[in-house]
């Protein structure tokens, strides 16, 4: 079985760093940038360059052409069927491989996504969105159960009666309800769509402290998975590290002398996340 990014095509992952923001771009506009197994792993492998990279902060998502990611490539699932499945082409990492990645990940998302695209979305930790933004999560519709962890994730996103809507109906979600839902947090003109995005990411390399953005974002998915008490113990024992750490020094000398803070970079160390429960 051959896939189209398989065969001599343009790479289907594109990848820059500006002012500090690892860009990633999924490179396959003329198929609305569906999803192949190959175009997993070079995405995968993307965000764990940039995420070893001390001069990355940030890491900005992007589709390339008029939508994110129309889904799994359908010209592939045909042969995928006869072979029972995807398993042997599978990259070992999970699909919720991003949520590893010790640098905030955004997303900027315009027209189509769906299936695996909008699992990827919410892979994300911000999501923008353009006003011609098109979701779904499309499994039940194709007969096949909400796969790739999105029953996992959606319900921690929208909450569960809502998570049960979308993936029981398969239905499309627009622009407004989009925001009105959780799925992405803000949204703009498509033409500002990038740029909106992109501040974002700067603002993020300029003002917040890698180490804490690292250590937040580790906070927020570890205790998405533990209860209250030992996630305040976490926390309590991650505030001594910080109060004793560069970071904070750095902002009381940048404080003190009336000058902009300048964090160190992540150490490359740190790129991932500690193991989670269950791991």
């Amino acid at each position: 079985m051959q896939w189209p990014d398989d065969v001599g095509q343009a790479p289907s992952i594109l990848a820059e760093v500006r002012e500090g923001v690892g860009i990633v771009t999924l490179n396959r506009p003329s198929r609305l940038n569906a999803w192949t197994p190959l175009m997993g792993t070079l995405y995968f492998d993307t965000l764990d360059r940039l995420a070893h990279d001390t001069d990355v902060r940030a890491i900005l998502v992007t589709g390339n052409g008029k939508s994110f990611c129309a889904g799994a490539d359908m010209s592939g699932l045909s042969a995928v069927a006869v072979d029972g499945g995807m398993t042997d082409r599978r990259d070992p990492r999970g699909y919720w491989h991003p949520l590893r990645i010790g640098k905030p990940i955004i997303s900027a998302i315009r027209g189509y996504c769906l299936g695996v695209g909008l699992q990827q979305a919410l892979c994300c930790d911000v999501r923008f969105a353009a006003t011609d933004v098109n979701m779904s999560t499309s499994y039940v519709r194709r007969g096949i159960n909400g796969e790739l962890g999105i029953t996992w994730l959606l319900p921690r996103i929208v909450g569960a009666s809502r998570a049960l809507d979308l993936m029981l109906s398969g239905r499309h979600v627009f622009g407004d309800e989009a925001v009105q839902l959780g799925l992405v947090n803000r949204l703009c003109a498509a033409d500002e769509l990038f740029a909106t995005a992109f501040d974002y990411c700067r603002m993020l390399v300029q003002e917040s402290s890698p180490w804490a953005m690292r250590t937040i974002k580790q906070q927020v998915y570890f205790d998405l998975m533990t209860a209250l008490p030992p996630a305040f113990r976490q926390a309590e024992q991650l505030l001594g590290t910080a109060m004793s750490g560069p970071d904070m020094a750095e902002f009381i000398a940048a404080r003190k002398d009336k000058r902009q803070v300048h964090f160190p970079p992540l150490s490359p160390d740190l790129a991932s996340l500690d193991p989670w429960p269950g791991e």
